[in-house]
């Protein structure tokens, strides 16, 4: 017999369609077990397959994706800034009196390969010694002062190996970057050794550029506490934009760094004066004992101490001469006077040369100033009484023997160069000479 699958009535067993319902009958090959006798005796290979079939299906989907996040980690690894701190070139500052007792401590950074460092001028303000731990535990004394910048709160200084006149090498070191490298918005990340703490990392983003007292600040969520002062702030690419210098502790996250382009100018000064004649200089015997810089303050305080000594910013004309060659020139300088701190410009007449930007500092009578020109460094070292300044230099050359001389200059006008002169447009001796 047939059954009818559409309305189960039986038909003849050689019957083609139902009798009934005209549904065309089905009929298994003689040979095809049924397929319920299949199922059966193969149900298990069959279930068995299916489990391995949605295994393959589920590893396909998910190793993709597996790769996928273990690459954005990889990614992330590189690009992080935070993977600075294998070779952290981030220094862990403490400065001390003369008796060698701790004043503060603070954060640094290194610039170049061979120790030329930096932070906030705050950080050592008051100290006559100081050491900078780094790198694995590395201990490096801080001896030289070699730029400062008091308005902008920055000083660069130069390391040297403990107990010795030497200089470190091969050292991890900061891509300088500026405020140029990151826009509002993106994530920046500062280091630094708040209460001592090691390279503690803090991240957040830039909000905002403040322009103050031709300072820029980069305004940072990325917090800052005491200790964490004179760290470098980075961008997403691990570039040096700020120095994180001081929190607004009346605000909410209210964090500020100078920009790094603002230590540019300081590398070119080379003071290459100790830190104690640096700290002389400025009369500077006080310290902020919150480690959060107030600019005005700073300087307000500098001043009253120098207040018996008028600003030797102005216009000096005098005469220079050349001793080891027995020559003699006219020569002037235009000097600003920063609370100790000079910068300006020399040019020197014929037959002497030595015209170029200068740098230095001065204390009550005594004054001291570097000048960076084209036949070398000229170290220049006087003593004024009233408006006239007299005393020696040193040439030193590369390769042959220094020259000395002595001065003398006399002040002709208490008119100095501005805040924001660019010595790139001191006078060189070819246009000295013209």
């Amino acid at each position: 017999m047939a059954f009818c699958v559409q309305c189960g009535a039986q038909n003849e067993t050689n019957a083609v369609f139902c009798v009934s319902c005209g549904q065309m009958l089905y009929r298994e090959h003689p040979s095809t077990p049924p397929l319920r006798a299949v199922i059966g005796r193969w149900k298990w290979l069959i279930i068995a397959c299916l489990l391995v079939g949605l295994a393959v299906v589920v590893v396909i989907l998910l190793i993709p994706k597996s790769e996928k996040v273990i690459q954005s980690a990889e990614a992330v690894k590189v690009s992080s800034p935070s993977t600075v701190l294998v070779d952290a070139p981030v220094l862990t500052i403490v400065a001390s009196n003369r008796r060698g007792t701790a004043v503060s401590q603070g954060s640094g950074f290194i610039i170049t390969s061979d120790g030329l460092a930096g932070t906030n001028y705050h950080v050592i303000k008051g100290a006559v010694q100081a050491v900078a731990q780094c790198c694995n535990g590395r201990i490096f004394e801080i001896r030289s002062i070699e730029g400062a910048d008091l308005q902008k709160d920055l000083v660069l200084f130069q390391l040297y190996e403990q107990g010795s006149t030497q200089k470190p090498q091969n050292l991890p070191h900061v891509t300088l970057g500026s405020s140029k490298d990151v826009t509002v918005g993106q994530k920046v990340i500062a280091i630094g050794s708040p209460q001592g703490l090691e390279n503690t990392v803090s991240d957040g983003i830039l909000s905002a550029f403040r322009d103050y007292k031709s300072v820029r600040y980069l305004q940072i969520t990325a917090p800052i506490s005491p200790g964490s002062s004179g760290g470098p702030v980075l961008n997403e690419s691990g570039k040096m934009v700020g120095v994180a210098t001081f929190q607004l502790e009346q605000g909410q996250n209210l964090n500020f760094a100078v920009d790094a382009e603002h230590l540019r100018p300081l590398m070119d000064q080379h003071f290459g004066v100790s830190l104690s004649a640096f700290q002389s200089a400025l009369g500077s015997t006080r310290r902020d004992t919150h480690g959060v810089v107030n600019s005005e303050s700073t300087q307000s305080a500098s001043r009253d101490e120098r207040s018996e000594v008028s600003p030797l910013t102005g216009q000096f004309g005098g005469i220079v001469h050349n001793q080891s060659a027995n020559l003699s020139a006219e020569f002037g300088i235009l000097v600003r006077d920063d609370e100790g701190l000079l910068s300006g410009c020399m040019g020197v007449r014929e037959p002497l040369f030595g015209s170029g930007p200068l740098s230095g500092v001065v204390r009550d009578n005594d004054v001291y100033f570097i000048v960076t020109s084209s036949i070398g460094k000229i170290e220049f070292t006087g003593l004024r009484k009233g408006g006239t300044v007299t005393g020696t230099y040193l040439v030193s050359h590369d390769g042959r023997p220094d020259e000395q001389g002595s001065f003398t200059l006399q002040k002709g006008n208490s008119k100095g160069p501005d805040s924001g002169f660019d010595t790139a447009t001191c006078p060189t001796d070819a246009e000295m000479h013209n």
